[in-house]
């Protein structure tokens, strides 16, 4: 009997899950799948597929679960942290222009493929901005952020359960129901008109704000039950397994070296601001790492949700985040590289 390339992911990516269960290790729904997949497909000829409609399921479920804690209370002490957000996306910022000038120097490539790889966040939209320059290495950029997503998701529950005694995947109190199966098509549909929008994460936003609307209207909602996170976890880590391609380890070595570099960089920084962070305010630490750390703000949500950090703090950082990357960074690196495209055109004008 055939087996479909999908089917043979959902059954290698849910062995993960069992391995990781029965060893006792952070996050075993998300992190075992991710770990599996990733594997099957980069050492053996086993051919994997996963529809982007069963991640954007899990991320309605991950968003709805973040929806659910935002309460007006909760919304009312954000503006406690926008000083600390400002700061500390400054402080990425200049971190990103070392790290991206460090690697046009030492691998030779163009500063503006240096400066898009080195971009801390926004997978999604980097790839399509790099999609669209001629003059960009998109593999480059492609192994760089896909590899960044796959550190951070990979390092970030170890690092979180490390710092902290965390009570991980406590079992859920709510139950299947009617109301729970409205509510998620609801929010299936709210994601659906996030993306219509352009709206980044759609399908992790869009029910973010439905479910907060829900809450701020004093209109109950069902209690997320923890088997369907872990669902949720499922198909995210099968998704984020397969990211990355055989294909997109055909770069130099040293360009594979400073991918784990700028990544490692990124992430101990992170590391040694959320301990300021933690001392400012009095967070989690948990909380605090998620907060800064320069993941996406999908996984950071579903992570920050399994261990039980404050989601509120966490997605308004992140969410800070991505306004940060799409006002300020994407619009620099994108004067950059049309600079540089302009001198090429005059250096071969020169020329010819």
């Amino acid at each position: 009997m055939m087996i479909s390339p999908m089917a043979k992911a959902f059954i290698i990516g849910l062995a993960g899950a069992g391995v990781f269960v029965v060893a006792g290790a952070p996050m075993p729904w998300l992190l075992g799948p991710l770990f599996a997949v990733l594997l099957m497909q980069l050492l053996t000829p086993v051919k994997l597929e996963w529809h982007s409609r069963f991640r954007n399921g899990g991320l309605v479920v991950a968003g709805y679960v973040i929806g659910f804690a935002f309460t007006l209370e909760a919304l009312q002490g954000m503006k406690d942290y926008f000083g600390a957000m400002v700061v500390i996306n400054i402080a990425f910022f200049l971190l990103f222009l070392f790290i991206s000038a460090l690697m046009a120097s030492r691998t030779k490539v163009d500063q503006a493929t240096a400066m898009t790889c080195c971009v801390p966040g926004g997978l999604s939209q980097i790839i399509t901005f790099a999609e669209e320059q001629k003059t960009i290495d998109l593999t480059a950029v492609t192994f760089y952020h896909v590899l960044r997503v796959l550190m951070i998701v990979a390092i970030v529950p170890f690092i979180v359960t490390s710092g902290e005694p965390a009570h991980l995947e406590e079992a859920g109190q709510g139950n299947y129901s009617l109301a729970l199966l409205g509510l998620l098509i609801l929010c299936y549909g709210a994601g659906i008109l996030a993306q219509k929008v352009k709206v980044p994460t759609a399908f992790l936003l869009g029910p973010v704000f439905l479910i907060m609307l829900f809450n701020l209207a004093g209109i109950a909602v069902p209690i997320m039950p923890s088997s369907l996170l872990h669902i949720a976890q499922l198909f995210i880590g099968i998704y984020i397994g397969l990211l990355l391609k055989k294909e997109d380890l055909k770069l130099t070595k040293r360009m594979i070296f400073y991918s784990f570099f700028s990544s490692a960089v990124l992430i101990a920084f992170a590391y040694g601001l959320s301990f300021l962070l933690q001392d400012l305010y009095g967070l989690s630490f948990s909380t605090s790492f998620l907060s800064v750390v320069p993941g996406g703000l999908d996984q950071m949500g579903l992570i920050a949700a399994s261990v039980h950090a404050d989601v509120t703090i966490v997605t308004a950082f992140q969410l800070f985040r991505i306004l940060f990357l799409s006002v300020l960074i994407v619009p620099f690196v994108k004067t950059v590289a049309a600079r540089n495209k302009k001198q090429a055109r005059v250096a071969e004008e020169n020329i010819g």
